[in-house]
């Protein structure tokens, strides 16, 4: 009873911004901004803490698993993302970090392989790479964690996906740079939780698909939290399912987690 309070209390006050751009915006006069904005309050507005799994199946049918850590906090001024991957299982790679920092005008990436005990700077077509032999790449993550994919977006018309609304939003994008071309993105009206996206990188078919698990949509009056997804990849012919913790507000997150100095020091 005492963690669920607690877990609501938290969500709330992380969510609660959300729920004031819903009433204050029509879904109709929902400009693209103003749904970016809402996706980012849901997980991007104070620091937090979540666990995922990660369980990969490959043409076969054969199976990994993967276990990591991400931690977030926007800067002090609001005006920067900044996200941090620490690997936790298996053990061959525990210890590889990355770390995500995104703002108006730039986007950085880094990668840190405790096996060199040295940071690099990733560059262009490594960041489209799949991660730890996953369906996911960064931009996939930074997607389920709010952000829309960086390039030219328009809205188009609204679909209904699971009885629910959605808003659909198109972006195109550089394959240099994520490995597609253009992406559909369905994000749920009522949560402003992205509920599935279309990947393409040739061709009118997508590549991947990116769906939300809605049995594990969970609604904490009057936020939500979807805690499962699945990305499948037609082109080669592998899936991968993605598990997620409850989130867990750490407001005073080290300042070092977000830097290139810092963001693969373990915390306890």
């Amino acid at each position: 009873m005492f963690y669920r309070q607690f877990f609501s209390f938290s969500i709330g006050l992380m969510l609660l911004l959300v729920s004031s751009i819903s009433q204050a915006v029509q879904p109709a006069n929902m400009t693209i901004k103003d749904i970016a904005k809402c996706m980012r309050v849901n997980v991007f507005e104070r620091g937090a803490i979540r666990d995922f799994q990660i369980k990969a199946y490959d043409r076969e049918g054969k199976s990994s698993k993967l276990k990591f850590k991400a931690f977030w906090k926007p800067s002090k001024d609001q005006q920067e993302i900044r996200l941090t991957l620490q690997v936790l299982e298996p053990k061959s790679l525990q210890g590889t970090a990355y770390l995500v920092t995104k703002n108006a005008q730039q986007h950085k990436l880094y990668l840190y392989l405790p096996a060199l005990k040295r940071v690099r700077t990733i560059n262009g077509g490594e960041a489209s790479q799949k991660l730890w032999g996953s369906d996911f790449t960064i931009a996939d993550i930074e997607q389920i964690q709010g952000l829309l994919i960086d390039g030219e977006s328009r809205r188009l018309n609204d679909q209904t996906l699971l009885d629910r609304p959605v808003y659909v939003i198109e972006t195109q994008t550089n394959d240099n740079q994520n490995g597609y071309t253009k992406v559909r993105s369905y994000i749920d009206q009522q949560s402003c939780l992205i509920f599935k996206a279309e990947l393409f990188s040739t061709g009118d078919q997508p590549h991947k698909v990116l769906t939300a698990d809605t049995s594990t949509l969970l609604e904490i009056d009057p936020w939500w939290l979807v805690q499962g997804y699945r990305m499948q990849d037609f082109q080669n012919g592998t899936r991968t399912e993605l598990w997620m913790s409850d989130i867990f507000i750490q407001e005073r997150l080290p300042e070092t987690l977000f830097t290139p100095q810092g963001f693969f020091i373990e915390q306890e």
